[in-house]
């Protein structure tokens, strides 16, 4: 695109009227626009979005679009976010170097691994419940609660010893920018990622010298292919990202809205049968309200004709997973709207991507959330919020839009 197309470029058009809960796009507008259209993001990079789930799988699955993050691609918020290039980082490796990495990890975040993580994943939640409990009313369940499941059970799998795992906590937190202090500096994931890969790198000697059950070890010991100590780093800061950032915040707005919207709390309190197809809906309508088109980036490798218009190569296109989960081809029936009645949403929405790059630890996520939302309802019946949801303070200058808390009281 030429400097004088970019500036003639709408900007995406993310709500900013303070309602937080309500998708930030205008979803079912954009799904009736139909196509690729080109927008200015908001770090001032344009970028064509997908407006439907046809488009969406489309680009995700076709190899003249490589995956490749922070390289100067359209991000969702005003600053661009920096972090390091890292070897083993699959989320900017394509083709059969990606799948000969991802392989090495498939294993550990099957649904059989999973299923037998999640004696471990009860153990993890209830350690959390137990500290809130301990804590008293009022707390912040986000910090308290939300946020340091998921990077604990990713530690668990990684193999990170105790004695590590309160620092590697909080290099998950800044690698994703995640303490409101640190939010104005850009260069504190890159910062953050560096400590991360400096204690990775010690867990990895000492898995060298005293190998156990758990990824690093296996990581360290494989020979197809072998992988070096800055590919571990990659892949285990890939798996954290992804694994912790997720989670955390999808699990806390679940729980916001439950909290907020009384009829949906009842609903799912009376309904605990069908905990797996509602925390299926929560997934699909969460990841439409914090989706602001800049998630998943590709770059095109070549001239590609597409939908009647000529993507050129080094342009971007910023495949969409809320218009894909808004699309009626996806959900046929009041699709922006969180139905947790839903009977056919059970691996139907595209949260989790498409093709070759769709997300490794789904299932782990899944099974996840399935146990953090109706746990914390199970354990403070009474649990309410202190303050409206709307007015809390957020945190949306980063590369994610998320709480900065969740006060409540029980």
């Amino acid at each position: 695109m030429t400097v004088q197309e970019v500036s003639e470029m709408r900007r995406v058009p993310i709500r900013n009227d303070g309602e937080r809960l309500q998708p930030r796009l205008p979803l079912e507008e954009l799904n009736a626009d139909g196509g690729l259209l080109p927008f200015v993001y908001p770090n001032g990079v344009p970028g064509y979005m997908t407006t439907t789930a046809e488009d969406f799988r489309n680009i995700l699955g076709d190899p003249r679009f490589h995956a490749k993050r922070f390289l100067g691609e359209p991000q969702p918020g005003p600053v661009s976010v920096e972090v390091p290039d890292m070897p083993g980082f699959i989320p900017s490796m394509n083709g059969p170097e990606h799948l000969a990495v991802r392989r090495l990890a498939a294993g550990d975040f099957s649904v059989k691994a999973v299923q037998k993580l999640e004696p471990v994943i009860d153990e993890v939640v209830t350690k959390y419940l137990d500290q809130t409990q301990a804590h008293g009313s009022p707390v912040d369940l986000f910090e308290s609660y939300n946020l340091p499941i998921p990077s604990e059970v990713i530690a668990k799998i990684l193999g990170v010893p105790t004695t590590h795992t309160p620092e590697f906590q909080l290099a998950a937190r800044l690698t994703i920018g995640g303490l409101p202090d640190e939010i104005e500096d850009p260069m504190a994931p890159a910062k953050a990622v560096a400590r991360l890969h400096e204690l990775i790198g010690e867990i990895i000697q000492l898995k060298r010298a005293n190998p156990e059950d758990d990824l690093i070890t296996r990581l360290t010991q494989a020979t197809n292919p072998v992988v070096s100590d800055q590919e571990i780093w990659g892949l285990c800061t890939n798996l954290l990202l992804a694994g912790h950032e997720t989670t955390s915040t999808s699990g806390a707005f679940a729980i916001a809205i439950l909290l907020e919207r009384p009829e949906a709390r009842e609903y799912f309190l009376s309904h605990l049968d069908r905990t797996p197809e509602m925390v299926e809906e929560l997934i699909r309508y969460v990841f439409m309200v914090t989706d602001s088109g800049g998630g998943i980036p590709r770059l095109a490798t070549e001239d590609v004709e597409y939908g009647g218009m000529t993507i050129h190569k080094g342009e971007w296109v910023m495949p969409c997973v809320g218009t894909a989960n808004a699309d009626p081809t996806v959900c046929p029936h009041g699709a922006t709207q969180l139905d947790l009645a839903r009977e056919d949403i059970l691996g139907h929405h595209l949260t989790f991507g498409f093709g070759p790059h769709t997300c490794l630890g789904q299932h782990l996520a899944r099974a996840e959330l399935k146990v953090i939302i109706p746990k914390v309802f199970e354990r403070f019946p009474n649990v309410q919020l202190l303050t409206p949801v709307n007015e809390l303070p957020w945190l949306d200058k980063g590369f994610g839009y998320r709480m900065a808390e969740l006060p409540v009281s029980f």
